[in-house]
């Protein structure tokens, strides 16, 4: 799954920087946090998560930590304006 991920987010990458845009990378934060972990310490839920998880998606703490990881992405890009 990490191999599959790396190569959407590479694609998606290089799409936005053909478009203008500016890609976030909110995978690499995560992946000492990844689906293998014990609960407390993943951030991204196995594929056979527990309810009301959804499998193979951040938890509460991934989301926080993907969204921490976009703002700052947009703080310094308003900065550099």
């Amino acid at each position: 799954m990490r191999d599959t991920e790396k190569k959407l987010n590479a694609m998606i990458a290089d799409q936005a920087a053909a478009d203008g845009a500016r890609f976030v990378d909110t995978y690499t934060p995560t992946v000492v946090h990844d689906m293998c972990k014990p609960t407390g310490e993943r951030w991204i839920e196995p594929l056979i998560a527990p309810a009301p998880a959804a499998p193979a998606h951040p938890n509460a703490q991934g989301q926080q930590t993907m969204a921490a990881t976009v703002e700052h992405a947009v703080r310094c890009a308003a900065h550099r304006r």
